[in-house]
């Protein structure tokens, strides 16, 4: 079966990507209302807790205590197997923490 021919935006005007490597909470994503969906992917060894929005933390940010997603840490550096959350329909900000934290995030925005 052949795939359909999909005709659309220009599909960088669309996506915001981007990489980080940290040592402390930090955002991941600020607020951003043209924002669809996003995606952050845990690329570290440890585990990576995410926040959507404010914490009850006095900056407010992700710790590994308050947060509402915490995704699996790869078995390697770097190797891709580490857990992924897709949010769709979020434009507040995100943060991240653990322990030598490092992800991907990508942002799609409405077209």
């Amino acid at each position: 079966m052949a795939l359909p021919n999909i005709v659309g935006p220009v599909p960088s005007s669309l996506v915001k990507a981007g990489t980080a490597a940290l040592n402390v909470s930090t955002t991941a994503a600020e607020t951003n209302p043209g924002r669809d969906a996003i995606t952050i992917s845990n690329m570290s060894t440890n585990i990576l807790y995410v926040a959507l929005g404010p914490t009850t933390e006095s900056n407010g940010m992700a710790t590994t205590s308050k947060f509402h997603f915490a995704l699996k840490a790869c078995s390697g550096n770097d190797d891709g197997t580490g857990g992924t959350v897709q949010v769709d329909d979020f434009t507040g900000k995100i943060s991240v923490a653990g322990t030598s934290p490092s992800y991907t995030v990508v942002e799609f925005m409405v077209g």
